[in-house]
């Protein structure tokens, strides 16, 4: 099923994937979950052993920080790979967010035009 819509806050809230065209051309087609977290978002994620699962994310070659709020923080991972690697990596996870860009400033990002 294909939705156009310009009310990007519900678009991100009910898709999968999307696609952003600008003046007839196709911008990007992308997993929304890819695209937010490429966009300079992180995923937070909570869990029972944080050094444990801190390890397992940096073998698999991603930047990890501490949170503030004894969370970790990963960039270049969508969420649902997060928690695939927490689970090879035994280790139980009680939370996992996406704190990515958000749709709309993906698509004024990717859709204004440079300076002249």
């Amino acid at each position: 099923m294909l939705v156009s819509s310009h009310v990007l806050a519900e678009v991100a809230q009910t898709v999968d994937q999307v696609l952003i065209i600008s003046r007839g051309r196709l911008v990007i087609e992308s997993p929304l979950a890819e695209l937010t977290a490429r966009a300079g978002g992180a995923v937070r994620v909570r869990a029972a052993d944080l050094s444990m699962l801190a390890s397992a994310l940096r073998t698999e070659d991603l930047q990890v920080t501490t949170g503030t709020d004894h969370s970790l923080l990963v960039q270049g991972a969508p969420s649902e790979r997060v928690g695939e690697i927490a689970f090879a990596a035994g280790v139980p996870v009680h939370e996992l967010l996406t704190d990515g860009g958000s749709l709309e400033d993906i698509f004024l990002e990717l859709t204004s035009e440079a300076p002249a």
